[in-house]
Formats: C-alpha cells, sequence, structure tokens
C-alpha cells in the first residue's frame, strides 16, 4: 500500500491526467453537423442486439482506470508507452471525427426490462451515435491490454485477465449497437501500430541514453582516493 501511496508513484501517475484533459475536446466532436457517413457491414445486421452487454460496456470506465493504476505500480516503462499510445490515439481519431464523422444507426428499444433501461440511460442516453470510427472504447480497451502485455513483470494470469477484459469490452461495442466492425477492427489497428511505433522509439532513446550514461562513466575522472590503473 505504501508503493502506491509513495511520491513516485503519485508523481508518475499524474502524466495520466493527459487523457483526462484530452477527452474534454470529445463533446465538441460527438455530433452531426458535419457530413456524416454509415459503415455499417452486414456483419452488423447479422450480430443481435443484446441489452445486457451494456454492463461490460460501462466497465470500461473502471477497466481502463484499474489499468492505468496497476501498469504505473507493476511496469514505469510499459505504463508510459500505454499513456502516449493512447494520446496519440485520441489525437488521431479526433482527426478522423473532424474530417470523416460516422454515425451509428440504434435500433428501437423498449425499456420494459432492467437491460433494457440500462442501455437506454447509460449506453444510448450519455453518448451520442457519432464518433464512431475509430472507436475508442476498443482503441484504449485494446491499448491498455496491449501494455499489460508488453510489461514484463505481469504475472501471466494477470495478463490473461486483461485480455479477456479488453475482448468482452470491444465485443460489448458491437452487441449494444453502439458501433460497428470496422470501428473495432480500425481501432485495433490504430492502437497496434502506434504502439509498435512508440516502442521501437522508447526501446531507441532507452539504449542512446544507456550509451550516454557508460560513456559518461567512463570518461569520467577518479576520485583522488581511487586507484587508476595505468
Amino acid at each position: 500500500m505504501r508503493q502506491y501511496l509513495s511520491k513516485d508513484y503519485l508523481r508518475a501517475l499524474c502524466f495520466s491526467a493527459s487523457i483526462g484533459l484530452m477527452g474534454l475536446f470529445y463533446g465538441l466532436l460527438n455530433n452531426g453537423g458535419r457530413n456524416v457517413h454509415v459503415l455499417t457491414s452486414p456483419i452488423d445486421d447479422w450480430l443481435p442486439l443484446i441489452p445486457s452487454m451494456a454492463i461490460p460496456y460501462i466497465g470500461w470506465y473502471p477497466y481502463i482506470i484499474i489499468g492505468i493504476l496497476y501498469l504505473c505500480y507493476k511496469d514505469r516503462s510499459a505504463y508510459y508507452r500505454t499513456i502516449i499510445v493512447m494520446n496519440i490515439g485520441l489525437i488521431v481519431c479526433y482527426f478522423i471525427y473532424f474530417y470523416y464523422q460516422t454515425t451509428v444507426i440504434r435500433p428501437e428499444v423498449i425499456p420494459d426490462t432492467w437491460d433494457k433501461k440500462l442501455l437506454l440511460d447509460y449506453v444510448y442516453g450519455v453518448d451520442n451515435p457519432y464518433n464512431c470510427f475509430p472507436s475508442i472504447h476498443a482503441l484504449h480497451s485494446y491499448v491498455i491490454m496491449r501494455g499489460a502485455l508488453a510489461a514484463r513483470t505481469i504475472r501471466k494470469s494477470v495478463k490473461a485477465a486483461f485480455i479477456a477484459g479488453a475482448v468482452l469490452i470491444i465485443i460489448s461495442t458491437l452487441l449494444v449497437k453502439q458501433h460497428v466492425i470496422y470501428d473495432a477492427l480500425g481501432s485495433i489497428i490504430l492502437g497496434e501500430i502506434v504502439f509498435i511505433i512508440i516502442t521501437k522509439v522508447w526501446n531507441s532513446y532507452s539504449r542512446a541514453r544507456q550509451g550516454s550514461t557508460s560513456r559518461a562513466a567512463l570518461t569520467k575522472p577518479p576520485r583522488p582516493d581511487q586507484d587508476v590503473n595505468l
């Protein structure tokens, strides 16, 4: 518990606030004020509406929060890379939303059961049917999962839990008819490409920094109390 409250941990965790700041721009684009496109495919017509899948869809919020907290605690390198990828992913999504806004045609739902009421109140009622491609729900779920898989200090059982959570959330976006298959696939492709690029840049920077540190240690003059081998 002390490690979770340490200054180093809390200071690193402040970096994740950038996700919240980026999220402020979401509402500005979540409308149909521009030319709107529909990307529905035959697969989406075949997939059923399952109102109870609103539960894992809403579970995206604790999944992301827990994922960020856990990654920051277990593997600081994977944590920073994940936050950077999430931010870059948001920038790309916002750019697409502005120039190529998409929408989803929602089915008519009668709130005669608890799951349908949950769907209408907490999914359809909170989020407009825009900003669909790529899906931020799917994108951030995938990136958190990717960060967990890249972490060297996380057990396989925990990684499996992250995989299961991400898959369930991504599927839920399709089964509550909030997104279509292209939204999910686009998010996964975007997240993977950006994660690979950031990881390569991060590793190159780390190697260069280690090399500079090693060279500095070799050229550092010895202290007066040290023996010098000639």
